[in-house]
């Protein structure tokens, strides 16, 4: 016969020892839990701080605000159909944007042709003639050019600037063939049915348009505010292009996204 005490003082110990071992294991599951909570925690937060560098490599590093790749001391270079002594192409990619120094030699000038009647079989070689290449220093997402016309008190836009241009950008085909594509631009007018950029007065050609990965891109100017009738020939019309400044914007080099990935891969 087990006396009443002993009963009641061992009941009473196996009640504790068993408290105490569910309260042990709830504070060690409790404990796991806040863990891995801390832990997911952390994963999101390197995840949203990963992303928006990310973000910044692609959307920043080339953005419409951001850096000009066209710039010579970026590494871009520049040719065109034709150029003179007094106003080289080169000028166009020096970050002067300005036609104030136009009469010191600021700027590119080259003559410019439109014949009034087409020759059969010669139009798509006679709208090809006036260009200029813009060859960044690597391959980019470009979807923004900026066009800059001679526009000043002496030669303003309207009378003497570009009329009408084509932006093309390079791209490479299925069969590693270069082939020069139309950029297809934002904010068409009512009625026009191609990309090409018509009737402008303005002394900034704002080009805004569908992204495309090039390395090069170019201008074919068709028309500027200048022409007049040749007196060689009377079914064409001759004038001058007057350019000072080409600027092209994107998402960035490539580059820029693979080196904050190698660091965070480090």
């Amino acid at each position: 016969m087990v006396d009443f005490p002993f009963v009641l003082c061992y009941n009473y110990v196996h009640s504790a020892e068993y408290s105490f071992a569910g309260v042990s294991h709830i504070q060690t599951k409790t404990g796991r839990y806040i863990m891995r909570f801390t832990g997911f925690i952390a994963v999101c937060f390197s995840t949203i701080i990963l992303t928006s560098l990310l973000g910044c490599a692609a959307i920043g590093g080339g953005q419409i605000s951001g850096i000009n790749w066209a710039l010579a001391k970026n590494g871009g270079k520049v040719t065109a159909f034709s150029e003179g002594q007094e106003h080289p192409v080169s000028t166009l990619i020096n970050g002067i944007t300005s036609s104030e120094g136009w009469n010191e030699g600021e700027g590119w000038q080259a003559p410019v042709t439109v014949a009034g009647v087409r020759r059969r079989g010669s139009g798509r070689s006679g709208r090809e003639r006036n260009w200029v290449i813009i060859e960044l220093d690597q391959p980019a997402t470009v979807s923004n050019i900026k066009i800059h016309t001679i526009d000043s008190e002496e030669f303003p836009a309207r009378d003497f600037g570009v009329s009408n241009l084509l932006v093309q950008c390079e791209i490479e085909s299925a069969l590693r063939e270069k082939l020069w594509v139309s950029a297809e631009r934002f904010g068409k007018g009512m009625g026009e049915q191609d990309n090409v950029i018509r009737n402008n007065a303005s002394g900034v050609i704002d080009v805004r348009f569908e992204p495309v990965y090039t390395q090069r891109v170019r201008l074919l100017i068709y028309r500027t505010n200048d022409l007049a009738r040749s007196e060689s020939n009377s079914q064409s019309l001759s004038g001058l292009i007057r350019l000072t400044e080409i600027e092209v914007y994107g998402t960035g080099k490539q580059k820029s996204r693979d080196e904050l990935e190698n660091i965070f891969g480090n």
